[in-house]
């Protein structure tokens, strides 16, 4: 078996929780969800990928999902892909920090 048949045989069976710390923010929705998006199009993260999102903003995953929406939407992916992502690996959780 060759190295790139075992990575991708590995992320078939593999689990990945990403947290995204101030994802209501800027920096989230302009670069780091998109490419997050590029690595779930390219079939480079695993296929039960849990993306959580967490951030001070008092948002639902929806409101989220709007959120990202036209960020996503600038690159190449198909919608389908999109909305794919998001409403199936994308969740969010609002708190509270240190000083709060």
């Amino acid at each position: 078996m060759s190295k790139e048949q075992d990575f991708h045989e590995n992320l078939a069976t593999s689990t990945l929780s990403v947290v995204v710390v101030g994802a209501s923010g800027d920096l989230a929705k302009k670069k780091t969800y998109p490419s997050l998006l590029n690595l779930y199009a390219d079939k480079l993260l695993p296929a039960n990928v849990k993306i959580w999102g967490f951030a001070r903003s008092d948002l639902t995953n929806e409101q989220l999902h709007e959120r990202l929406r036209p960020f996503l939407q600038k690159g190449t992916h198909e919608e389908d892909v999109i909305e794919a992502f998001l409403a199936n690996h994308c969740v969010y959780k609002s708190g509270t920090s240190y000083g709060d």
